[in-house]
């Protein structure tokens, strides 16, 4: 038996490693209908990530910039409804948060790739814990308690953390974390 918890998200379809097929009909048919999104149009939409480069579990999503206080809800219910939809509609996993820190994709990039120690992150994400449970055995695949935590509203929480840069480029091949892109210039990829 499968179950995935995340906050206000829960499905019981295990997820799909994504494709370029699933991804271009979640994108299309969803993503860029969601209401949402003219009202957050003031964010640069990033993909970063493994997904189209190589074999991976989730699709990485960012809304780049800093978040009006105003739309806290509808960034949190955006989050949600991403995440929700991805899973219980499409069967991807879809890792989305708004990043206000490093505050483009351009800074991203230099950010990431630099020769910096730690990189600093300002964060707004809508659950602190995500679990998986598979054959009666619970898997805690996300905890990000360890943070800085600020709630800025009901479902959304702001995170001030700090990445140590030699260990996560590790994770890339020849440690160098694929530049981000352009959500809108995923195709590009292929």
């Amino acid at each position: 038996m499968f179950n995935f918890f995340q906050n206000r998200v829960y499905t019981e379809k295990p997820f799909l490693f994504p494709t370029h097929e699933l991804f271009d009909r979640f994108y299309n048919e969803y993503f860029i209908t969601h209401p949402a999104i003219k009202t957050l149009s003031y964010f640069e939409f990033g993909l970063c990530g493994r997904f189209l480069r190589d074999l991976t579990w989730d699709i990485d999503i960012r809304l780049m910039g800093k978040p009006k206080k105003c739309d806290y809800e509808i960034i949190a219910d955006f989050l949600r409804d991403i995440i929700d939809t991805g899973l219980n509609k499409y069967r991807i996993k879809i890792d989305i948060d708004c990043m206000e820190t490093p505050g483009s994709i351009e800074e991203y990039n230099k950010g990431f790739n630099s020769n910096m120690k730690y990189l600093y992150l300002t964060t707004y994400v809508d659950h602190l814990k995500q679990y998986i449970r598979f054959d009666e055995r619970y898997f805690k695949t996300t905890d990000r308690t360890n943070r800085k935590i600020t709630q800025v509203s009901e479902n959304l929480w702001r995170l001030d953390w700090r990445y140590e840069l030699s260990k996560y480029r590790i994770k890339y091949l020849n440690g160098v974390v694929p530049e981000m892109i352009k959500l809108s210039n995923y195709k590009g990829l292929i």
